[in-house]
């Protein structure tokens, strides 16, 4: 038995082709096995035009990175956008936090987006990079970001990344399940690079085991280096991850 029988791609992985044939891309993620997409940009496609590109290949909307200004900014015309798409999460994907008091300031900015996000049936989350662990005053600034978010707040954990700032991404993982939904699926090798989910160093069948069991909701690949090409990497990537047993 496969150890997940749903497989999401953050399409900021295949870019490079995308631009150029945004509904074309999404056929043939669709025809390697992948059941649902999250954004990062629209490809200049209309909500209506994106919904049938989505339901002709069976892929559902799982989330989309909107950055923070236009989640401060344009926020009505990002909620009526996936309105249509019936998107379940909207993703604040980086913020420049540095300090306790950067984290303190974009908590503040973030509590009114997250209520307009979840008054309008959407959840928010938060996407992180390496620099959310830095420390201050031995916590790191992630921890402090979401201690003063709202409850309805969720984390998804890019695993690259906090294993590229030498977190224990197992036991972070464990500590925060309750608000632990999205996991980015991202591999690293040896040298802290990006590459293909079979060629690093970190364990997905135990990950997305103990993940399963600590209630993540989506496993959505993301990568951000290739050698040959992005579409040969995430056919690669979506075989290996069907191939695990669970």
């Amino acid at each position: 038995m496969a150890l997940v029988d749903q497989f999401a791609i953050q399409l900021w992985s295949v870019r490079d082709v995308m631009q150029n044939d945004y509904v074309g891309v999404l056929e043939k993620l669709a025809k390697m096995g992948y059941t649902g997409v999250e954004f990062a940009g629209y490809g200049g496609l209309s909500a209506q035009e994106m919904k049938q590109a989505l339901d002709t290949n069976g892929l559902k909307s799982i989330g989309s990175h909107i950055g923070l200004s236009r989640l401060t900014e344009n926020l009505d015309e990002e909620i009526a956008f996936h309105k249509v798409l019936g998107t379940e999460y909207l993703i604040c994907p980086k913020a420049n936090i540095n300090t306790r008091e950067d984290t303190l300031k974009l908590a503040e900015t973030l509590k009114p987006v997250i209520a307009k996000i979840t008054d309008a049936g959407f959840k928010f989350a938060y996407h992180n990079h390496a620099h959310e662990f830095v420390q201050s005053d031995g916590e790191y600034l992630l921890d402090i970001l979401f201690r003063h978010l709202p409850p309805q707040s969720i984390m998804e954990l890019d695993i690259f990344w906090s294993s590229y700032a030498g977190v224990d991404s197992l036991a972070y993982m464990e500590k925060h399940k309750d608000r632990l939904k999205l996991l980015h699926v991202k591999q690293i090798d040896q040298n802290k690079r990006c590459v293909d989910l079979n060629q690093g160093i970190l364990d997905f069948k135990d990950i997305i085991t103990r993940a399963k069991a600590w209630g993540v909701s989506h496993f959505i690949l993301e990568q951000e280096a290739f050698e040959v090409s992005s579409l040969v990497s995430v056919k690669n990537d979506i075989d290996y991850i069907m191939s695990l047993e669970g």
